[in-house]
């Protein structure tokens, strides 16, 4: 990232971040079409899904001494299509509207005379879940953009190169209600 504007430094540490994490599998890529007919012969539901990387200025309203850029890989919730090359379902289920009337409820409460709060983001939150060990989840592919694609899978000879995503990551349309399973799995409830 060196010499590299501080945009595009930003955006190129999350890639090598979500790439060092395996956030997806880059050594078992596969043919798309390959693994849609393999599911059609099995009847299982695959996800197809792609990235897309944004960049964007924090805290752009305040001195630039202040400001910082941000890179972020999201997962295309809008457009994840299944092994029949339609729109993908996703039950309504998904993160608990609950949690947010909480955390609320204890951020006025921490205002309040004689009380006292804070909060704390978790650190990479949703690429901490590991899609496999979450309830209902649905094997899902990616298409990496072509910048993202390792040299190497060009002597594949696929025209449709897609890696299983592992990691949860922003945009999937369960990604809070995933977040919220590892949690309940892991944070004692005492």
């Amino acid at each position: 990232a060196m010499g590299m504007p501080p945009a595009a430094a930003a955006l190129e540490a999350e890639w090598k971040k979500l790439e060092d994490k395996q956030a997806w599998l880059l050594n078992k890529v596969r043919s798309k079409k390959a693994i849609m007919q393999e599911a059609r012969q099995k009847g299982k539901t695959v996800h197809f899904g792609s990235l897309m990387d944004l960049r964007f200025e924090k805290h752009s309203e305040q001195a630039v001494e202040n400001r910082k850029y941000k890179g972020r890989v999201v997962f295309r919730g809008d457009q994840v299509k299944d092994q029949e090359s339609t729109h993908a379902v996703f039950s309504g289920h998904t993160s608990s509207s609950a949690h947010m009337a909480s955390a609320k409820l204890l951020d006025a409460m921490a205002r309040m005379p004689g009380f006292d709060g804070q909060d704390a983001d978790a650190v990479g939150a949703y690429a901490q879940v590991v899609h496999s060990e979450v309830e209902g989840y649905v094997e899902t592919w990616i298409t990496l953009p072509l910048h993202r694609r390792p040299a190497s899978w060009r002597s594949l000879g696929y025209d449709d190169p897609v890696a299983p995503l592992r990691l949860n990551l922003y945009g999937h349309p369960k990604a809070g209600l995933h977040w919220e399973q590892h949690c309940a799995k892991n944070i004692p409830a005492n």
